[in-house]
């Protein structure tokens, strides 16, 4: 964890100062300037297109499928053992203690080293100094998400896996908005969406992050959250404690929250230009 902190702190000084920025894949086009430059230019249709659109489509499409297809309960059938009527890997020490526990350290190592680099650009000294909005949007979109997707989850009707009838526990299969329609079902579940996918999923924020710093590195950061997320999603799918969608809607979350939190953070270097 360490060396993510110190990578993100080398992405912001280089050569004594934050690195300028540069025209990326003709996508992103930014002026010459430190980590906080005066413009921050935009293709405004294809970032439009790229960054709220599609991603909405791409995952509406793959949540109707798992939620409210057979998408689900067919994945979950893959790791539930219907002969003994139990989950195998419900309790695994390696899962429960490396993915899980091991897990949530990973996700408070982060945080704390990112509001550690913040706190220090604050020293009048601090050579981070030009670079604390940077870090500010960073802790920040990276809590927001994790925090939006636990007080979704508290208020969520809709069961786990492991608690299903057809999996072997005792409750019905409770699909989203059907607690509108269903009080009854209002009463109980709590596990919609993901939170554990949910806090690896917060650090897609490093992509935007990376767009404001260094933008040849936006994409190792969007896949830095991508992967934790996942491995965090897929090891609790193997226990039974979340289906797919599950994750999906997390992703979601964490995506908009971060793109929200980027436009609120630098709304006023950003300058959209027709594409």
């Amino acid at each position: 964890m360490a060396n993510i902190v110190c990578f993100i702190a080398k992405s912001l000084i280089k050569n004594n100062t934050c690195t300028p920025f540069r025209e990326i894949n003709m996508l992103f086009l930014v002026s010459q300037s430190r980590c906080l430059p005066e413009q921050i230019l935009l293709p405004q249709r294809r970032f439009i297109l790229t960054h709220v659109f599609f991603p909405v489509i791409f995952l509406g499409l793959l949540f109707a499928e798992f939620h409210w297809g057979a998408g689900d309960v067919w994945l979950g059938v893959h790791f539930y053992d219907a002969v003994n009527h139990q989950w195998p890997y419900k309790e695994s020490a390696l899962i429960k203690t490396v993915f899980h526990t091991g897990g949530q350290i990973v996700f408070f190592t982060l945080v704390a080293g990112i509001l550690l680099l913040l706190l220090h650009s604050f020293k009048s000294e601090s050579r981070l100094k030009n670079c604390r909005r940077n870090l500010a949007y960073l802790f920040f979109a990276s809590i927001t998400s994790p925090i939006i997707n636990i007080i979704l989850k508290s208020k969520s009707a809709i069961y786990c896996p492991w608690d299903l009838k057809s999996f072997g526990g005792l409750n019905p299969h409770v699909h989203l908005f059907a607690t509108l329609f269903n009080p009854i079902a209002s009463k109980a579940g709590h596990c919609f969406p993901a939170a554990h996918a949910g806090s690896g999923f917060a650090f897609v924020s490093l992509y935007f992050f990376f767009l404001t710093i260094q933008a040849e590195y936006k994409f190792y950061g969007l896949s830095f959250g991508l992967a934790l997320g996942g491995i965090y999603g897929f090891s609790q799918q193997m226990r039974g404690a979340h289906f797919l969608s599950h994750d999906l809607f997390a992703f979601a979350v964490c995506w908009y929250s971060s793109l929200f939190l980027f436009w609120l953070f630098f709304r006023k270097q950003l300058h959209w230009i027709k594409s």
